[in-house]
């Protein structure tokens, strides 16, 4: 850092007062004329698994994710039935253009969600099978690329201590090959889904 730069960790305290030349942190005075949060960026998974989501047999999605995050197209995951994630792991999310792929999801759940209604079933779940197949998918898609390289990122969730992603968590393949893939696996009846 520039010697004009300090650093003030808030790891176990926090921030007691905001003043009108600086802040107050573990009884300290900082005077600053800028404030920088950075507050540990957990990708993909952080506010998910902040949230108690239950599935099928108790199961939590923390609990089904502890090795990784796994789904099938970023949009669902087995264990947990008319569940949608949008910009989900195994999507193509932030590493395309963030809006245009919740556009995508939004709008393949939405003709999703209608063919689910209009067979007169109730839910809709992706097979264990659909969703290892697509995590191999999203493995060989991000293989010999930038992404997969043994650095640090909050891509793949080295900024948050202990977190595993059991491999690179996004797509990589481009979002209109995404967006053909997912169109060609709901023109086939939802193939890889499972709807009662």
């Amino acid at each position: 850092n520039l010697p004009n730069v300090t650093l003030v960790d808030l790891q176990g305290m926090s921030i007691q007062e905001l003043t009108s030349g600086g802040l107050v942190a573990g009884g300290e005075t900082h005077e600053l004329d800028d404030i920088v949060f950075a507050t540990g960026f957990d990708n993909l998974t952080g506010a998910l698994g902040a949230m108690h989501i239950e599935g099928r047999n108790g199961v939590t999605l923390k609990q089904a994710w502890s090795v990784g995050p796994r789904s099938y197209l970023g949009l669902m995951v087995h264990g947990f039935p008319n569940m949608f994630v949008v910009t989900g792991p195994g999507s193509p999310s932030v590493i395309s253009n963030v809006v245009a792929s919740i556009e995508q999801h939004v709008e393949w759940i939405t003709d999703c969600l209608k063919h689910v209604k209009s067979s007169e079933e109730s839910t809709i779940e992706p097979l264990s099978e659909s969703q290892e197949a697509w995590g191999k998918v999203v493995s060989k898609t991000a293989e010999g690329s930038a992404f997969t390289l043994n650095c640090k990122s909050w891509y793949r969730g080295s900024n948050v201590p202990g977190k595993k992603t059991g491999g690179f968590p996004l797509y990589i393949g481009g979002l209109n090959v995404y967006k053909k893939l997912c169109n060609d696996i709901a023109a086939k009846g939802y193939e890889g889904f499972q709807i009662k």
